[in-house]
């Protein structure tokens, strides 16, 4: 309620100075700050609204959180998800999403992480 009665009071005011009988350069530079004034003002509100429209999904927590995007092709992407402290690599295809693997409790053994990729991967093909 209050946003409308200053735009309404805005828009008039330069009605009123163009109204005036002599247009002197004061009263031009007065119009254009208030039309400036306005129009930052218009920015500004659409940005807020905006700005509340996004967040309106993310009011529940955050629970589920990116933290990376590969793009391997065109239209298939790795994805690196957490859930909950959970982490979880993902593959997303044009067509569906599939769980690659759950990295929550990584290998305490570097050369057991690279035995178990290649086991998994010989699963898969």
């Amino acid at each position: 309620m209050r946003w409308s009665s200053a735009l309404l009071f805005l828009t008039v005011l330069p009605a009123t100075a163009r109204a005036a009988e002599s247009a002197s350069m004061g009263a031009a530079m007065l119009q254009m700050s208030w039309a400036l004034l306005v129009v930052v003002g218009l920015i500004l509100a659409v940005y807020a609204l905006a700005r509340k429209r996004m967040l309106l999904g993310k009011i529940g927590g955050r629970a589920i959180t990116v933290v990376e995007l590969r793009p391997l092709l065109p239209k298939t992407t790795l994805a690196l998800i957490e859930v909950r402290g959970r982490e979880y690599l993902l593959g997303i295809s044009a067509n569906n999403i599939q769980l690659l693997a759950d990295l929550s409790d990584p290998p305490k053994n570097p050369e057991r992480a690279a035995a178990d990729f290649e086991t998994v991967l010989a699963q898969t093909q």
